[in-house]
């Protein structure tokens, strides 16, 4: 990979729905080049693939809370457990296993405070092996702002 692709990579990142000739231009290569690099990075796994990046205040989403997790429990089964039965809950919207003092992450995305707390509480609070959690209220979203 070179400067070139990397130059495709972060232009998909930023704007999936560019077209190949806008990124042709923009990375200074000819069409058939930027066709045969794109279809490279798709196959060899680096562009995954694409998605819409949907805002959730539309959706009647606008507060998202970020929960840290530590479980009861740091068995395998324990943490499979855990992992089913937040999947199954459509207020979280990504879950991240990770290392050090809480074991995840999760994205909560709900309408206001009282959602989040009603989804604290009957939802959360229930699942089995759950231990410590703390909450953080995401102020803004730098990174996925609207871009016009």
């Amino acid at each position: 990979m070179d400067n070139t692709d990397e130059q495709i990579i972060h232009l998909l990142a930023n704007n999936s729905k560019l077209t190949q000739l806008e990124i042709s231009e923009r990375v200074g290569i000819s069409l058939s080049a930027c066709q045969r690099r794109i279809k490279l990075l798709e196959q060899s796994g680096v562009i995954a693939g694409y998605k819409a990046v949907i805002d959730p205040t539309v959706l009647g989403e606008s507060l998202i809370v970020f929960v840290l997790v530590s479980l009861e429990r740091h068995s395998k089964d324990g943490v499979r457990a855990f992992e089913a039965a937040v999947s199954r809950l459509s207020m979280i919207k990504e879950i991240y296993h990770v290392a050090g003092e809480y074991d995840f992450i999760l994205k909560v995305a709900v309408a206001d405070i009282k959602d989040y707390q009603n989804f604290n509480y009957d939802e959360l609070a229930n699942i089995p092996g759950m231990g410590k959690t703390s909450s953080l209220i995401a102020l803004a979203d730098r990174k996925h702002t609207t871009r016009k």
